[in-house]
């Protein structure tokens, strides 16, 4: 370690803890910015908890009385969590200095001297983990004005969505009202392994490409959520090889053999949570018994089905292909919820953006993490989060995806996407408006739509879609049947002459019929766009998370768009033309 400086001239660090006494993972973080030269304080309502040599205990109350947690839903253990974020904006606001949650870690000598520093986890979002300001900041005042004025209202609100009330989110509203954010550090300083690679650190095996990824960084956060998420014993060290166990030793922190964890068991603990967790998504409110959840994963494994991305999901490739440039880029939009994106929809998004066109993928998750070169975006900007995302019955989760494409394009104008299709020519279609021609059922397709802001059509559909607001069952018909509708007594609008591709709801098979891949090299390459039909996929139960089969045009795409996924399988041809054919006969379309 370095010959300490001055105290007047070294960084203070602030950090606060709430818990148990600290394990070997929060000594790890303060003993990290002790090695970078930093006076570390370490605020905490238990007066009597051991710190290590060179940390300076406090009493939080100096800060924020404890009695203050009783205004807002004491009795919810995710008030600490609230707490907790309006404790660094009190503490940064008074001092000044730095902030860091006790599972980020200093991997540089010195930390930067910047006046102020926060890190970007995307286009829209700014962590509220590690922070520097000066004191007295205003953007410090009005942040803990405003988590004032919303905490009252925690516990009328959804376990998630007040646990985050004034953290995140409210960081990166305030530092926009600002104009601040434009100084957030880049991703990569403290967020190159994004949150759902947190179990990445235990393994062994992925101890050298850490290294490699965190070459040049200055922090690394550990993602202690995603290890509570899993219930990981924080009593037990690293597995030894892995790259907490390099960063135990580098900072000298003793595990005996006999105490660490083992990976195995961590990744099993992982595969556990998924298949519940897929369980509760395909079965809803179906009974939940060791039986039934046996007999559920004797299904999955017949079909092949792996629960990597919990683990840690593969990076998407980060060297583009060349791809023939538009000659005049323009921004498409569109929308994502839920679980790691497939390389499928991955692969869409990439075929605008490597021609040169801004892809903003709008999402409400905190933690979403997409294939480079696409802008994530905040969905709250369009639209408040309960208003698109809707509880049900059975534990399902109802996604009001047609109101939120017509809010967008009312509010914002330009293009629209859906994640399923795919951009087969360099440029887009001029002219302020483009609705693509009907379908194989005489419907306008919603997947692909232009028009200027604040259109009186958009603004027709909106107004009809939020009167279906409090009838989920009936989202659907707000779609092409809505659009279809609307278009027929608009006069004004032509349609365009060009579809969305070959692939109708009657052939999607062809996508993964190695025998129709010359013939949709032909027909898919003369077309502008390439409508994946998504929808079939999941009605029919066609698994994202398994690859094409070799040599069919699908496979062909997705190696083109370099989104060549580590997939724990491939599909046959026989298999997705046997899912899709029930799916058919079950509709009444049998070809």
């Amino acid at each position: 370690m370095k010959s300490p400086l001055p105290p007047s001239l070294r960084d203070e660090v602030r950090f606060f803890w709430v818990g148990p006494p600290l394990s070997a993972y929060e000594i790890l973080s303060l003993k990290s910015f002790l090695g970078a030269g930093a006076r570390v304080i370490l605020y905490a309502y238990d007066k009597n908890l051991a710190v290590p040599d060179g940390v300076e205990l406090r009493d939080a109350a100096e800060v924020l009385p404890l009695d203050i947690l009783n205004r807002y839903n004491s009795g919810n253990a995710k008030a600490w969590a609230r707490h907790s974020d309006l404790f660094r904006y009190a503490m940064l606001e008074k001092f000044g200095g730095w902030y860091a949650d006790l599972d980020v870690v200093c991997l540089a000598d010195r930390l930067p001297q910047s006046e102020m520093y926060f890190g970007r986890a995307s286009e829209a979002r700014i962590y509220a983990g590690l922070l520097k300001f000066p004191k007295g900041a205003a953007v410090l005042k009005d942040l803990i004005g405003e988590a004032n004025r919303l905490l009252p209202r925690a516990g009328t609100m959804a376990e998630d969505e007040a646990r985050a009330m004034i953290g995140t989110p409210l960081l990166s509203r305030m530092l926009q009202s600002h104009g601040l954010d434009r100084f957030a550090a880049p991703t990569r300083d403290a967020y190159a392994i994004p949150f759902n690679e947190a179990l990445a650190f235990f393994d062994p095996e992925q101890c050298e490409s850490l290294h490699a990824r965190l070459e040049g960084c200055t922090f690394t956060h550990l993602w202690n959520g995603a290890w509570a998420a899993l219930r990981i014993p924080r009593d037990y060290g690293p597995p030894r090889g892995s790259l907490l166990d390099v960063l135990f030793a580098r900072f000298g922190i003793d595990v005996p053999e006999q105490g660490r964890l083992n990976y195995e068991s961590i990744a099993s603990w992982a595969m556990e949570d998924c298949i519940l967790e897929e369980y509760k998504r395909r079965e809803g409110g179906a009974a939940f018994s060791a039986s039934a959840v046996g007999d559920f994963l004797q299904a999955l494994r017949r079909e092949g089905w792996q629960p990597r991305d919990r683990l840690y999901r593969p990076r998407q490739p980060q060297n583009l292909p060349d791809e023939t440039q538009s000659a005049h880029p323009q921004t498409v939009r569109t929308f994502w919820h839920g679980n790691a994106m497939p390389p499928y929809q991955q692969a869409c998004l990439a075929s605008f953006a490597r021609r040169g066109h801004r892809v903003e993928v709008f999402t409400y998750q905190e933690d979403a993490c997409f294939a480079s070169g696409l802008h994530v975006c905040d969905a709250r900007e369009i639209l408040p989060e309960q208003q698109v995302l809707r509880p049900l019955a059975g534990g399902k989760l109802g996604i009001h995806a047609n109101l939120f494409r017509y809010a967008l394009l009312e509010r914002l104008g330009g293009w629209w996407i859906d994640p399923d299709v795919m951009l087969m020519q360099p440029d887009l279609p001029d002219g302020d408006v483009y609705i693509a021609p009907p379908d194989v059922f005489r419907c306008t397709p919603v997947a692909v739509l232009k028009f200027p802001a604040g259109h009186p059509l958009m603004v027709e559909a909106r107004a009809k879609v939020v009167a279906l607001d409090d009838n989920p069952e009936a989202w659907d018909r707000a779609g092409a049947a809505l659009l279809s509708e609307l278009v027929r007594s608009c006069d004004i609008l032509s349609q365009a002459e060009d579809g969305l591709g070959p692939i109708s709801w009657l052939n999607v098979p062809d996508l993964f019929d190695p025998g129709k891949r010359d013939e949709l090299n032909l027909t898919g390459h003369a077309a502008r766009f390439l409508h994946l039909q998504d929808e079939v996929w999941r009605r029919a139960g066609i698994p994202s998370r398994l690859g094409p089969p070799e040599g069919s045009y699908l496979a062909e795409l997705l190696e083109r768009y370099g989104s060549v996924a580590d997939f724990p399988a491939r599909m046959t041809f026989d298999q997705v033309n046997r899912w899709v054919r029930h799916m058919y006969r079950a509709a009444g379309l049998e070809r």
